[in-house]
């Protein structure tokens, strides 16, 4: 199978490519990066296109030329960029949805997993969040990819194409996504092994929905295989954990005793963040294509937390 994947330098991407190439895809990856964010053996095997989604004639050509049957359409620009530069991330996010869609339209791809997220509810959602709960975002990104959403629907219903889609809470992973106002999660980890301090830019009772980055590739992998016929939706909500800032330092400290973290809330960061529901009710994803994740917290701060430890040895 012939896969792309937009933004396949990042976080997820640069992960994906391993089990996709251990199977026997042939993976295209487009970004405006060439550098993945996790390189590994397998990420130099695949085939790196170095370009802008908003570019519509090079996405339509390459998916076209390069016979794409698959798309993993994570490119994007995230929340906290997202606010500082509207017009960038409305071409990437609005114009690059549009023309992935089109892409996989018109050049005979058969099938489009989209990257969303809990981002897509706002302040007014409730706090245990389903798969129709009302979606009013207090950002751009979330505006965005409601709107990503609710195109890639169109396209399944208008043009029968296979899209599919995940809501992914905030991903948790060594080292923190560049631009992203859930980049503490992340950074938390990533700052106190390698610089022996952190200061949050959230409160310690910010709590939210958030996800080790394994779980994450996983979701992705196994909604694009499901059958079809067992899918009663297009786009699904998936859960990890709900752990408070407060929460993750004591992870941290635990494993790190001698790291300095201190809290200096930043306004805005903190009212997208805990606009946010803390609790997820992933109960259909978990029906139609038997999601089921498998990292708790303390789980995953050994993990990260060991990453960074081997890396800062290796330095």
């Amino acid at each position: 199978m012939n896969v792309l994947i937009t933004g396949g330098t990042g976080n997820i991407g640069s992960r994906l490519v391993i089990p996709l190439v251990r199977r026997g895809d042939r993976v295209f990856v487009l970004d405006v990066r060439s550098q993945p964010n996790f390189d590994s053996p397998e990420f130099r095997s695949v085939n790196m296109i170095t370009g802008n989604l908003s570019d519509r004639a090079t996405v339509l050509e390459l998916v076209k030329s390069r016979k794409i049957d698959s798309i993993f359409h994570f490119g994007a620009v995230l929340s906290g960029s997202a606010e500082e530069n509207p017009y960038e991330a409305w071409r990437a996010n609005m114009d690059g949805t549009l023309n992935v869609l089109d892409a996989a339209r018109f050049g005979g791809a058969q099938r489009v997993i989209f990257s969303s997220t809990v981002a897509t509810y706002g302040e007014h959602a409730s706090r245990v969040l389903n798969d129709d709960s009302p979606q009013w975002p207090i950002s751009l990104y979330g505006v965005t990819k409601v709107a990503g959403e609710r195109m890639g629907v169109y396209y399944h219903r208008q043009f029968g194409l296979d899209f599919r889609a995940i809501r992914l809470p905030i991903i948790l992973t060594s080292h923190a996504a560049v631009g992203a106002a859930s980049a503490y999660g992340s950074a938390v980890f990533e700052h106190s092994v390698l610089k022996g301090e952190y200061d949050f830019c959230v409160n310690p009772t910010t709590r939210a929905p958030m996800l080790y980055i394994d779980d994450a590739v996983q979701s992705f992998l196994d909604l694009h295989d499901a059958p079809s016929q067992k899918l009663k939706r297009r786009v699904y909500n998936i859960h990890g954990m709900s752990p408070s800032a407060e929460e993750l330092e004591h992870a941290v400290r635990a494993r790190v005793p001698n790291a300095r973290i201190s809290y200096h809330p930043d306004p805005l960061k903190c009212s997208i963040v805990e606009s946010w529901p803390c609790q997820i009710d992933d109960s259909e994803a978990r029906r139609d294509w038997n999601w089921q994740p498998s990292w708790d917290l303390d789980k995953t701060a050994d993990e990260i937390i060991g990453l960074l430890k081997h890396e800062l040895e290796n330095k």
